[in-house]
């Protein structure tokens, strides 16, 4: 082979790993951007907002503190998820891609993981600082 047709061929092998590398690139902008898209929308419009009235006894004040460390400790677990799942996403995504890179046809893109879901430690809480003797009142506000 002459210096010009492996100057070629190497050229060739590099727009190869491009192009094997484009719908991965297109499909990880999509996906950004329809997270973005569902991000902004969902600040438009009305949204619930707590208020919350302590007990009045020093025993429900108490179980009321109670409730807010058993809250925290339900968001530390979620973002712990989450947290767990990104980084098995990006061992995953490293293998999707050195499967392409190598000429895989079978290549499996790894799921996005959902983010962390908080709203069943914001009931739990609203619920546990009820029991103790608060009173929860919600309200519904307008977004700017």
């Amino acid at each position: 082979m002459d210096r010009q047709s492996y100057a070629m061929a190497g050229a060739n092998d590099k727009q190869e790993k491009i192009n094997a590398s484009v719908p991965t690139v297109t499909r990880a902008v999509w996906l950004w951007g329809a997270l973005w898209l569902v991000t902004v929308l969902a600040g438009c419009g009305p949204q619930i907002v707590y208020d919350y009235a302590p007990p009045q006894t020093p025993e429900g004040r108490a179980c009321a503190i109670q409730c807010h460390s058993s809250a925290a400790l339900c968001r530390q677990m979620q973002q712990n998820t989450y947290q767990q799942c990104q980084n098995t996403y990006n061992l995953m995504l490293q293998n999707y891609n050195a499967c392409r890179e190598n000429g895989g046809k079978h290549c499996s893109m790894p799921s996005i993981c959902s983010s962390p879901s908080t709203s069943i430690c914001d009931q739990n809480y609203r619920e546990c600082f009820a029991a103790c003797g608060g009173k929860v009142t919600s309200r519904v506000v307008e977004s700017a």
